[in-house]
Order: C-alpha cells, then sequence, then structure tokens
C-alpha cells in the first residue's frame, strides 16, 4: 500500500488492504474473503445499526467486524472443500468473541446479515469468471489495481 492509498482510508471503510500483509497474500482466497467482508458491511440496515449504536459499536467496529467476520470462514471453506463437512456453516460464535457484550438478539440478525451476505457473494461467483475458491493460491490482480482503493 503506498501513502496516497492509506490517506483516503474513510473511518468504517473496509479495504483489500485488510486482507494482505505482503504481495505473497494476495491471492485469490483473500479477495473472496474482502469481497465477503464488504458484502456484509451494506447488510447491517438501521435498525441493527441504531441497536449496536445503543452498546457503544461505532461504525470503525463494525468494519473491523465485518473484516474479522470474513476471515474466519477460512477454515469453514477449507471443511468444504475437502469434504469434511456436508455444507457450509456459518456460527454465532465469531459474532459473540468479537462482540462479547452482545445480547442475544443481536447476534442473532448479525448472524442473519451474515448469512444474507454470504448467500449474495455466492451467487455473484456463480457468474464471475476468477474462480476465488477453486484456485485460491494464485494471484488476485484486484489487490494491485487503483480503483478498489478509491
Amino acid at each position: 500500500m503506498n501513502q496516497t492509498q492509506s490517506n483516503r482510508r474513510r473511518p468504517g471503510q473496509i479495504s483489500p488492504t485488510d486482507f494482505f500483509s505482503s504481495d505473497s497474500e494476495k491471492t485469490k482466497l483473500n479477495w473472496f474473503l474482502f469481497e465477503y467482508a464488504s458484502g456484509i458491511q451494506p447488510k447491517i440496515g438501521r435498525p441493527l445499526r441504531k441497536g449496536l449504536e445503543r452498546k457503544g459499536v461505532k461504525e470503525n467496529d463494525i468494519a473491523e467486524f465485518c473484516i474479522y467476520c470474513a476471515k474466519q470462514i477460512e477454515q469453514p471453506i477449507f471443511d468444504k472443500l475437502s469434504g469434511e463437512a456436508a455444507d457450509m456453516v456459518l456460527s454465532y460464535h465469531p459474532i459473540e468473541a468479537f462482540f462479547p457484550f452482545l445480547r442475544n438478539k443481536l447476534v442473532d440478525n448479525l448472524l442473519i446479515v451474515a448469512g444474507k451476505a454470504w448467500e449474495g457473494l455466492i451467487e455473484m461467483c456463480a457468474q464471475c469468471p476468477t474462480r476465488c475458491i477453486s484456485e485460491k493460491e494464485e494471484k488476485a490482480s484486484m489487490f494491485d489495481d487503483p480503483f478498489y482503493y478509491e
């Protein structure tokens, strides 16, 4: 990441830089995780945001949660691909780990949002030629595209 890219980042914004720390980590799997995190954030609607805000959760916290949540699905993806798991399972455990002070209703609502974001991403992936999961270790050139840093 160059200085210009870091200066443009707005509070609460999820960036591709959240998913790599070196060039070797600019993989298609990490791009997939970035896309997932970016899909969760806008699905957190106004009523849920207000409930989170009442618990002291700010926009930056929401962005950090989306990043954390996305990174937590890496192992379930591998389990599904290897045949260890029959289905992809999203759990409330990462939500409770990140926000241990939230009540069950807010946790449930965040899990629903994460599920909807997952379904939306899989739907989009069905039409995408990039093959982020089947070519998960390949370099993702999108990480080097300035468009994603504006």
